[in-house]
């Protein structure tokens, strides 16, 4: 055992801390997960040179899981979410959304036409959509941005409504998702498509696979108010469904009618963080 880290060792644990760096640069997710990994191994590497103990190596590497979680639970147990959404006109702020124009012309070059813009109020951060629709009504599109000041991120959401009222959606949210879907949403979160198209015939493969034909779907209304309204209803369901099923609790410490995590939806978020952070 040595108390000290030797030159070898120290070249070895760089390397593969540069290594995991180097692939958190990378679009694939399956690569910056790798990228982590390698970094998450360099450091019980470290721990161990340095010390000589495993146990100490395994403090370092259960400290890289225990201590974001903990956090994560602290700040979900804060949260307070109101019962009731709705949308107002406004527009994403561009000076922290520059993809948002790349984005929306991608869109009206695959068939999609604008509708409306607008603004998720209450919300525990900033929650801007963009809502499209293409000619024959079957799919509806939206670009989302939630931002924390000039802290945001963006995704692409298609959506496709059956005759049986279940709603298709195929999706690139890039975080874990802090709600439970109804089970009349079925998701298919598409994370390996490169741009825009390619996410829109991921989700009419999507519909394929699930035996899902233009006949099944209903042709929405193309109107500004009609997008925005089943926009709003998917989102207040969800919160609907989430409450009814205890993952939502009120908040004894609000005087608006607004909910909590549970310490059964905290779990739940916390779970679905560390699988996605493994798989």
């Amino acid at each position: 055992m040595t108390s000290s880290l030797d030159l070898r060792e120290l070249i070895g644990c760089f390397i593969l801390m540069l290594g995991g760096l180097s692939l958190l640069q990378l679009n694939s997710i399956t690569f910056r997960k790798i990228g982590m990994g390698l970094i998450w191994l360099a450091s019980g590497l470290a721990a161990y040179f340095f010390s000589g103990s495993i146990l100490m190596a395994c403090a370092m590497l259960a400290a890289w899981i225990f201590f974001p979680l903990w956090e994560m639970v602290f700040v979900l147990r804060k949260l307070r979410v109101p019962r009731h959404r709705e949308l107002s006109d406004a527009r994403a702020p561009r000076e922290n959304f520059e993809e948002l124009t790349d984005m929306t012309d991608a869109l009206v070059e695959t068939g999609f036409e604008l509708l409306d813009e607008c603004r998720l109020n209450p919300a525990q951060h900033e929650q801007y959509y963009r809502i499209f629709m293409r000619e024959d009504g079957l799919v509806q599109a939206t670009i989302g941005y939630i931002a924390q000041g000039p802290v945001g991120f963006h995704f692409v959401a298609f959506t496709s409504t059956g005759k049986d009222d279940r709603r298709w959606i195929t999706w690139d949210y890039p975080l874990t998702y802090g709600l439970v879907m109804p089970p009349h949403i079925a998701v298919f979160r598409a994370l390996h498509c490169q741009d825009v198209a390619e996410l829109y015939q991921a989700h009419l493969d999507f519909l394929e696979i699930n035996e899902v034909r233009n006949d099944d779907l209903v042709a929405n209304e193309r109107t500004r108010e009609a997008v925005r309204a089943r926009l709003e209803e998917t989102l207040n369901q969800q919160i609907e469904y989430n409450i009814s099923k205890g993952y939502l609790a009120p908040a004894a410490d609000s005087e608006a009618e607004s909910f909590c995590y549970s310490w059964r939806g905290t779990l739940y978020v916390a779970t679905q963080v560390f699988r996605d952070l493994i798989f």
